[in-house]
């Protein structure tokens, strides 16, 4: 086996981290009303959220609300155009989609 191929147990707790939070994204890009569905979801105002690093950090919120992380951190991708998932020493980007950027940028 290539030592460059992350070990069963590392890739198995990060592919089901990372399809979990591809759903809960699904569901954003998907909502007719992107901050309706943010502000029911997580019980909080758009006000709360001062420019697109915060805003990227609430997508984060709401993609790993409710789910097992499985050892996995998240936090939002330097360009703020997704979120960076990580455990261990592997990481992975999950694209917010341009809809998602577009409300990070403000332009929702």
């Amino acid at each position: 086996m290539s030592e460059h191929l992350p070990h069963a147990p590392t890739a198995h707790a990060l592919a089901t981290a990372l399809v979990e939070i591809e759903r809960n994204l699904e569901r954003l890009r998907a909502s007719d009303d992107v901050e309706v569905l943010l502000e029911l979801d997580l019980n909080d105002s758009d006000w709360l959220y001062h420019g697109p690093t915060e805003r990227a950090g609430r997508l984060g919120e709401f993609a790993t609300r409710e789910i097992d992380l499985h050892g996995c951190t998240v936090r939002p991708a330097p360009d703020l155009y997704g979120l960076a998932v990580q455990h261990g020493e592997y990481m992975v980007s999950v694209m917010f989609g341009k809809r998602l950027v577009e409300y990070v940028e403000g332009k929702l």
